[in-house]
């Protein structure tokens, strides 16, 4: 079954909102004009109750009932038709009631005057009761007017209710039809346009309507999010490109160099030469396969790095020691400039570690012999610093901004630097990992610094 459209939810919706508030809003009106019918009749009964009681204190009623009666008589031509005055005594007792009218049932006597609304040969009455004193006698006069008047107006104005109710509401479906059309244009027009978006033409982007509401925000929002996968699947072409690049050298190496030992028969010692330039190649492959496996995780979310208390101290110490016989054989000099103070913070050892050896590693590799490769760690305001400085060739200030991106080497060759320019990019990937990113420093000439810190 094919789910309603948005627009005719909306048009439904209000609709329905629109059909229960016009029905409360009318039932609230009758009740209130109801209200108001039935106290202006019940006004001007009292008012005619109240002439009739002065009337009788005026009159003696068992001498002489003629002006009474004819008080009455005036009363009654001043109420509609069908109107009823009669007499009762506390009793019940009918005293007085004026010719060719039948009396009404029996009220309850009362101390207090009371409204009631009775019903009489199929008519309903709005009467009204009160209580009377004369000559030591107790009695009540009873007030009663028809209700049909009323009844004609309510009657009248329910019909009214009854056609006009939903005539309004049809309008009003059909205005909100037509609005919901025209504010849900724009929003078919951004959805045919998305349509066309594909990856092959991902730098197209929305067009923004100027409206300053959530039209806006919507198409503004989906160029951002454009934006972001174009960068995001440039980089996966760049980094496939470059890693099927990286990996076809030494794949090609060896395959050269096996086909070349299998041409003739040779020497053993030219075997075992063949053989070990295939173990470096593959040791390469190797390094590189582990490189971009550790990248590829990174970039889907799944690195785990549980921080606990770790000591920069005695792990910038561990290294600097592991790494001294390779400084020392390079002819470069090592050394750790390591913080006074205790230099505990959260941190994963196993991701720190290889951070930093990353980092050495580099300071190492562009080292020349004769230079200082100084490792340091210091207390900071919100945590510790660990920094890697080298007195190398530096970094050209061009080249800054490029250097954590992958297969980037600054200009070199990876067969020159020794690497596949994936190092820097992983020890960034491990800094952002602890809250944190990698700082650098560096000119051309005057060596280059990478630092980071582990906040507390």
């Amino acid at each position: 079954m094919r789910s309603l459209s948005i627009r005719l939810r909306l048009t439904l919706c209000y609709s329905a909102v629109l059909m229960l508030g016009l029905s409360l809003f009318g039932y609230g009106m009758w009740l209130a004009l109801q209200q108001r019918l039935i106290a202006g009749v019940d006004g001007r009964l009292e008012r005619q109750a109240e002439g009739l009681r002065l009337a009788l204190e005026a009159e003696d009623l068992a001498a002489d009932p003629g002006p009474f009666h004819e008080e009455i008589a005036e009363c009654v031509k001043g109420m509609p038709a069908g109107a009823v005055i009669q007499f009762r005594a506390h009793t019940g007792q009918l005293i007085l009631e004026p010719a060719d009218q039948r009396p009404l049932p029996p009220f309850r006597a009362q101390r207090e005057p009371y409204y009631r609304t009775v019903e009489r040969e199929g008519r309903l009455f709005r009467a009204f009761a009160t209580f009377l004193q004369q000559d030591g006698q107790t009695s009540n006069l009873i007030l009663a007017i028809p209700l049909d008047e009323v009844h004609t107006v309510l009657r009248d104005f329910r019909g009214l209710l009854f056609m006009m109710v939903p005539g309004v509401v049809a309008a009003a479906c059909l205005g909100g039809w037509w609005v919901s059309r025209r504010a849900l244009t724009p929003v078919d027009e951004i959805t045919e346009a998305a349509r066309t978006i594909t990856a092959q033409n991902l730098s197209k982007r929305l067009v923004v309507p100027q409206t300053g509401d959530e039209l806006q925000r919507m198409s503004e929002t989906w160029n951002q999010a454009l934006e972001r996968l174009e960068t995001a699947l440039q980089r996966i072409r760049r980094f496939t490109a470059d890693a099927s690049h990286e990996l076809r050298t030494p794949v090609a190496l060896i395959q050269a160099t096996a086909e070349l030992a299998l041409r003739r028969e040779r020497e053993a010692e030219e075997y075992r030469q063949s053989l070990r330039q295939i173990q470096v190649e593959a040791e390469h492959m190797t390094q590189l396969t582990n490189a971009l496996l550790s990248l590829a995780t990174a970039d889907a979310n799944a690195v785990e790095m549980p921080l606990a208390p770790i000591d920069l101290n005695r792990l910038a110490g561990e290294l600097v020691r592991q790494n001294q016989a390779l400084a020392d054989s390079r002819g470069i000099q090592l050394r750790a400039d390591l913080s006074a103070r205790p230099s505990v913070a959260p941190g994963h050892e196993a991701g720190v570690r290889r951070l930093i050896q990353i980092l050495l590693d580099n300071a190492l590799k562009f080292t020349p012999a004769g230079g200082a490769v100084l490792v340091s760690t210091a207390r900071v305001e919100d945590g510790i610093a660990a920094c890697v400085r080298d007195s190398g060739p530096g970094i050209p200030a061009e080249a800054l901004p490029r250097i954590f991106e992958r297969f980037y080497s600054a200009g070199l060759s990876h067969s020159e630097n020794g690497g596949a320019g994936l190092g820097l990019s992983i020890a960034q990937t491990i800094a952002k990992a602890h809250g944190s990113s990698i700082r650098v420093e560096s000119s051309p000439g005057a060596g280059s610094c990478f630092c980071f810190t582990l906040r507390f």
